[in-house]
């Protein structure tokens, strides 16, 4: 059937509120960052043009390869856990349906997501009581157990970027687990019912069944993730940066920062940015063409 025009009005209508807010809040602020990473910008002046001086400057920078290191490090060790644990804890909920329910059940959802909820400022403080080496009750739970003190946040030590992983994850998995918990409910439960007449097995059924049916949530959950772990700034600003003596190689978003806010250096900074961007979009088009061969979509 033929549209009519006014069909198209509406429809334009409704969208352009948010065309004028992504023209006005990120299409020309992402112009101005490109234009502003080939200048020198100390914000107190105006930009002046110098060409490849930042890329020059951004070759020979050892901080910023550290803090792309440390980067590349959390998104490999932070994505992974919240695809998988979350998953893990959501099947667990769905699974233990038959056996919780009512009031305690939502007990039970609530405590799984209420990490989510604080800001990183009070989780993060929290997290740097307990794993403090001298009071933290984890530190004292290992000394019960005869393992050495761990000194999990000291800048530059091999357990830093791990633990900001962990403690990252711990703080998403509530939320993560929750998508997956909807999908989990929007399976057919028909497709269960075929299965054990068929006398398909526990494994044969969440290979078959559940994994397919899942398989967009789990790719929604792991491109969040992706984005999540190359954006994350409060969790390294509260947790490493405001702590310890500003050290800002935990994390490019962090190094981004200090070079804009601390320093002024807004033209570095934008082109801090950018890589952090094109690092991000890379990583996204190339799991997006991955996709075709694990994500399974229902027609």
């Amino acid at each position: 059937m033929k549209r009519k025009y006014s069909d198209y009005v509406i429809g334009y209508a409704f969208t352009l509120p948010y065309l004028i807010g992504a023209f006005i809040l990120f299409l020309i602020p992402a112009i101005m960052s490109l234009y502003y990473s080939f200048t020198r910008f100390k914000v107190i002046s105006a930009p002046t043009f110098t060409g490849l001086a930042n890329f020059h400057q951004l070759m020979d920078d050892k901080q910023f390869w550290t803090a792309f290191k440390n980067t590349w490090v959390f998104a490999l060790l932070y994505v992974p856990m919240q695809v998988i644990i979350p998953l893990i804890f959501a099947v667990l909920l769905y699974s233990s349906g038959g056996y919780i329910k009512g009031k305690l059940a939502g007990v039970l959802r609530a405590v799984y997501y209420f990490p989510a909820i604080p800001s990183w400022f009070i989780i993060g403080m929290v997290w740097i009581w307990l794993l403090s080496p001298e009071i933290g009750i984890v530190n004292q739970l290992l000394s019960l157990l005869g393992v050495s003190k761990i000194a999990f946040l000291q800048v530059e030590s091999a357990t830093i970027i791990p633990t900001l992983a962990a403690v990252g994850v711990w703080k998403g998995l509530g939320y993560a687990m929750f998508i997956y918990y909807i999908g989990l409910n929007n399976i057919p439960q028909t497709l269960y019912e075929a299965a054990e007449i068929d006398g398909v097995n526990s494994w044969q059924r969440l290979r078959n069944i559940t994994a397919p049916m899942l398989s967009p949530t789990i790719f929604l959950v792991l491109i969040m993730a992706i984005s999540d772990a190359f954006r994350t700034f409060d969790q390294h600003f509260v947790m490493v940066y405001n702590r310890s003596n500003m050290y800002s190689k935990s994390h490019l978003m962090v190094y981004l920062y200090e070079k804009a806010f601390r320093f002024l250096d807004m033209g570095y900074a934008s082109l801090i940015a950018w890589v952090v961007f094109v690092c991000l979009i890379l990583i996204t088009l190339f799991i997006l063409k991955l996709q075709k061969t694990w994500v399974h979509y229902e027609e």
